[in-house]
Parts: structure tokens; sequence; C-alpha cells
């Protein structure tokens, strides 16, 4: 493992990376810094072949409301689905940039906020759903979109600020940020999962206003890696849940990774407050995400709009 280094800078509150294609890291920029030439709702991009070169892809604020995207994840079709807090949804970017809400109730009832998301290998989504939730207001909650049936399953609440979500085989890994806690899950069926158990317990940081678990990536030899907002690390735990490692990730606040590179063994850490995304190599190829880019072979219908981007420094 290597020291981090800087990839991508002056980002507002970055979190949610994900590899595209092309050698694109993309990310989202959840809210506005002033002094930072990036905006709340923008989602924005940099090639392995330029660091420190952001472009803007275009920002999820429209129709009166502020974006407040919060993850990424390329779906089956080879859209871009994102996570934002500001519209209660998951939105649905295509490849020709046109935009909708694919997910944004239950039964009835609107979202509270989704933050992070991911896709089994039959194009069923699983997220999490946490704005608004805290100690005192246990109102997070899980989902699973059962993609055949068209189907929001709720896999569980009363949950304080569900994070990052993470799938591997028949488990699904669920970060609750306030209780410091990772859960695991069975999957069931598409959408649904269930008997809810202690992976691990992250420690607390006592000067910290907030500390816990966020975002989170699996490397191909099962380990979870785990970002402690408020501790300055990715905590990397083995398959029975056993801290094994600490990676420094130059700041206090880390919000999310993923995998990417040539060998898809760099890990991308998301800071919040430096604003930067830096890379690690690992060593160990990262477990690459259902219908990640990086996996497809020819041209991926997301590559054109990897070069409309607006170059911001």
């Amino acid at each position: 493992m290597t020291e981090p280094i800087t990839f991508a800078s002056q980002l507002g509150a970055p979190e949610g990376p994900v590899a595209g294609p092309g050698g694109w890291i993309l990310n989202v920029c959840s809210f506005t810094r002033d002094a930072w030439p990036t905006r709340g709702g923008d989602i924005t991009a940099t090639n392995l072949s330029a660091p420190g070169v952001t472009h803007r892809l275009f920002n999820t604020g429209g129709g009166g409301v502020a974006g407040i995207p919060a993850a990424l994840a390329f779906g089956p079709d080879g859209a871009l689905y994102v996570t934002d807090e500001g519209h209660r949804a998951v939105l649905r970017v295509g490849p020709d940039g046109g935009r909708s809400r694919w997910v944004d109730s239950f039964d009835g009832e609107p979202l509270n906020g989704p933050n992070d998301l991911c896709f089994d290998a039959d194009g069923n989504l699983y997220f999490t759903d946490p704005w608004g939730s805290s100690l005192e207001n246990r109102i997070g909650g899980v989902y699973g979109y059962d993609a055949g049936a068209g189907e929001l399953h709720r896999i569980d609440a009363g949950m304080a600020f569900p994070n990052g979500i993470a799938l591997r085989g028949a488990c699904l890994y669920v970060a609750e940020t306030l209780r410091s806690c990772v859960w695991v899950y069975d999957v069931v069926a598409p959408g649904v999962a269930e008997s809810r158990r202690l992976f691990c317990r992250q420690p607390p940081v006592p000067d910290a206003p907030v500390s816990g678990p966020d975002g989170m990536a699996f490397d191909s030899e099962g380990n979870l890696l785990v970002t402690h907002f408020g501790s300055g690390h990715v905590f990397v735990y083995d398959t029975a849940g056993a801290e094994v490692d600490r990676i420094p990730c130059g700041g206090t606040s880390p919000t999310n990774v993923c995998f990417g590179g040539p060998d898809h063994a760099t890990l991308f850490i998301t800071v919040d407050d430096t604003g930067e995304i830096v890379a690690v190599d690992w060593g160990v190829r990262g477990e690459a995400l259902n219908f990640c880019p990086t996996t497809v072979s020819g041209t991926h219908p997301f590559a054109a709009m990897m070069a409309t981007g607006e170059p911001l420094n």
C-alpha cells in the first residue's frame, strides 16, 4: 500500500466516487463551498490521464429543487443512477443526458432522501434512505427495488442514518453511521433481504462532532473497506468482520471509496473536509461493481457524456 496522493481537489463535499468509462473517476459534490469552483449538485469527473483536472458533467438541481447528490452507480442499461437527498429520489441519467426520477416513494409516501446505492447482478437496486434521521429521530430506512416486478421493498426501518451499502454474493452490508455499526443481511429474493446481524462496530471518535461508518467497497479477497467519517481513516475488515488494517486519507472526514485504474487496484477516497479525492495503491484488485463500465467490452453507452464535461481547473 502506498501513501495517499491527491487525485482531485477543490470539490465541495465530495462523495460517492465510481469508476466510469475511458479512465474517468466520477464523484458527486453534495454542497457548495464558496472558495471552490464546484457547486452543490455537481457531478464531476477526473481522468486517470490528467489528475487534478476536474470536469463538471451536469448538476442535479432543477425544477426549483437544489440537488444534494450523495452517490453514483451505473446500471444494467448503461445509465448513471444518482441518489439525491434534495430531490428525495434516486435519479436516472441516461446516456443522452436525460434525467428522470426513478424511485421516489414507498407505499405512497415520499422517501426521506436516499444516500447510497448498489445493483446486484440481475439489475435489482438496493439503497439507504437516511435524510432527517438521527439518534433521537430514527426514521432511516433501507430499500430494495425488484427491477423485474417494478416493486420497492422496505428491508429495514427505524435506523439512525443508514449510509453506505454494498453487496457481496448473497449478503447485503449497510453502514449505520450514528450507531457506529455495519450490519449484514441475507438477500433472499430480488430486492428483499432479512436476518440483520452485526458485521462490525467502529470505535467512537470523542472529539469529532459526528463519527461513524460511511461508504464502503470490497476488494477481490473479500476484505470490506469502510470509510470512518471523523477518524481520518478507511478501516479494513476481513470476511469475519475483524479489523485488519487502517488507511490514512489525509483529512478527518472520508466519505466513500471506489476502486479503479488499469488493474482496478487503486483505491479512490473522497474526503469531505479537504475537498479532495485521494488515491492509494492498495495492492489488491478491487471487486468490480456490477455493470461497472470498466468491465464492459466495447464502447460504454455513457462514454459520449464524459466528453461533454466542462473543465473547472
